[in-house]
């Protein structure tokens, strides 16, 4: 191996990038990217739908508290494109009604469909399309007593095979409206 030359010029970190910068492929993916999000495409996802729930680490904006049972969460993201992980899906409904702290916006918003998620991993529905499960027996993060599910079937059966008899089932805009009146999380 030979030493290099006194006059050979190495390119600098900073030119390199600028090279990189410079390159067909990446202004093709960053021009993809880009028209992607003008369409709305890169924000009709949920985060999350992609990686684990980080339990622990994903801290709910409204209560404070870390998620610790993916079977019971939510997310939303705000008009600002920034996305919020809550642990329980009465604190998502309440700090969008203002209970807790300044209201996020009305961005896109998912919860865990009960059945197909695990404590670690969310399956995520859109709150407009999932169907609501409330009792003040079942058991969640928060206290509430609201899962949601795919759809009235599936909310049934889970409520029949927990034994939570008078289980009410709701669509997202009916406990939108009824924790208006009162927040959703029980106050301690």
């Amino acid at each position: 191996m030979s030493a290099p030359l006194a006059n050979e010029r190495r390119p600098t970190r900073r030119a390199v990038l600028r090279w990189l910068a410079r390159t067909p492929l990446v202004a093709g993916a960053a021009w993809l990217t880009a028209t992607a999000w003008a369409q709305g495409e890169a924000t009709d996802a949920p985060v999350a739908s992609a990686r684990l729930v980080r339990r622990g680490e994903d801290r709910c904006p409204a209560c404070g508290m870390a998620v610790i049972d993916a079977r019971f969460a939510a997310q939303a993201r705000d008009p600002g494109g920034r996305t919020h992980v809550y642990d329980a899906i009465e604190c998502l409904i309440d700090h969008r009604n203002g209970h807790s702290g300044p209201v996020p916006g009305d961005g896109p918003a998912w919860v865990a469909d009960r059945v197909a998620s695990t404590a670690t991993e969310a399956s995520w529905l859109t709150v407009d399309a999932a169907v609501l499960l409330h009792h003040p027996r079942l058991r969640t993060p928060m206290g509430g007593g609201l899962a949601a599910f795919l759809d009235v079937p599936a909310a049934l059966d889970f409520a029949t095979a927990q034994g939570l008899d008078g289980a009410t089932t709701y669509v997202w805009a009916e406990v939108m409206e009824l924790g208006v009146a009162r927040p959703w999380v029980p106050v301690r």
